[in-house]
């Protein structure tokens, strides 16, 4: 198959990473994949895979802006031909059916929506724009549904994760415990009540690194210094070797204000590591509570220092709940079984026509 899949950046989160690992896994089988973006870090990434990579402006909100980028992909579509449109968002989806009409197939994948007022009207784009919506998580897809959005048009799919996560082997050194938290620094991911979990924890045997940037990143690191942690918690920056950073750690931590289906949280579960996390959004569904990992109440910096230090006294337990996660991992993550459900529903939109 031609396929153009499409997302506004590839800056370092947790959908681009998910996008990048489907397009080198399409192009691996056989598909001819061109990946549209605005770029950022990761489009060398995207490149090393085989993939061909486009830059055009596709996180343009304005009606100007989405006109320019209609006309855009329908000349890129007209000059290499295109059996199915992929979009990682809503926007490009309505510039892809704008500028090609009914006469391709447009399929969107809903990673996180992150403003709550924002769903009756991304219920009624899509039910204009796409042909099929996936979703990460079942989360996401039934606040679509509250909002009207039509279940027959409505799969959830959890996107698979790259062989290189499975195969970690831990390579711990030292006598501390140490969490890691992978996200990026923007002000969503309860970074500041991590740093305030930390502060409480007083000789609790544990260490934190934080892995990722982003704008809020120096504000943070002034938190740090004002609540005395910055001998236990260590920012890394952003980081391109996941696997290799996994293997030196013993769990994950996430105190995320809002998720759906967070990539670091499975990454982690795939080598084997228990999390700690909060139970918003569609983590739950990821993080069973007691077998893989412990969940605790957003904006609650004490019940998360509880945990963490439950986590770092308990050697046996980590080792339990990360053979769980890896268990799990292995049923529910795996590329292969990700791209057979995709191949599918391509199949289907087109066979549809």
């Amino acid at each position: 198959m031609r396929l153009f899949l499409i997302t506004p950046h590839l800056i370092a989160g947790g959908a681009e990473r998910d996008t990048i690992a489907l397009a080198g896994g399409l192009v691996h089988r056989g598909h001819r994949v061109t990946l549209v973006s605005h770029g950022g870090a990761l489009s060398p990434e995207a490149k090393d895979c085989g993939v061909e990579v486009v830059e055009l402006r596709t996180h343009s909100r304005t009606p100007r802006g989405l006109a320019r980028l209609s006309r855009e992909l329908a000349a890129l579509i007209a000059e290499r031909g295109c059996d199915l449109v992929h979009t990682q968002a809503i926007l490009p989806a309505v510039a892809a059916r704008r500028g090609l009409g009914r006469g391709v197939p447009v399929l969107v994948t809903i990673h996180n929506l992150h403003r709550r007022w924002s769903y009756p009207l991304a219920a009624g784009l899509l039910r204009w724009a796409a042909d099929r919506v996936l979703f990460v998580s079942d989360y996401e897809r039934r606040n679509f549904r509250r909002c009207g959005f039509p279940d027959n048009l409505a799969l959830t799919v959890q996107t698979g994760l790259p062989d290189a996560f499975f195969d970690i082997e831990p390579e711990r050194t030292g006598d501390r415990f140490t969490f890691l938290m992978p996200a990026r620094i923007d002000g969503r991911k309860g970074h500041d009540d991590l740093l305030r979990a930390v502060s409480i924890c007083g000789d609790a045997p544990f260490d934190v690194w934080i892995a990722g940037d982003g704008p809020a990143r120096r504000s943070l690191e002034r938190m740090a210094a004002r609540l005395g942690v910055t001998g236990r918690v260590k920012f890394l920056g952003f980081q391109r070797d996941m696997p290799a950073l996994l293997e030196r750690v013993n769990a994950l931590v996430l105190p995320s204000l809002r998720e759906s289906l967070p990539l670091s949280l499975r990454e982690g579960f795939a080598a084997g590591l228990p999390a700690v996390a909060t139970a918003v959004g569609g983590i739950p569904e990821l993080v069973e509570h007691g077998r893989t990992g412990l969940l605790v109440p957003r904006r609650d910096h004490r019940r998360l220092a509880r945990a963490m230090r439950c986590l770092a006294v308990r050697p046996g337990l980590v080792d339990s709940m990360g053979e769980t996660a890896r268990r799990t991992a292995e049923r529910r993550w795996r590329l292969k079984g990700y791209l057979d459900q995709l191949e599918m529903v391509y199949r289907e939109l087109l066979e549809g026509r």
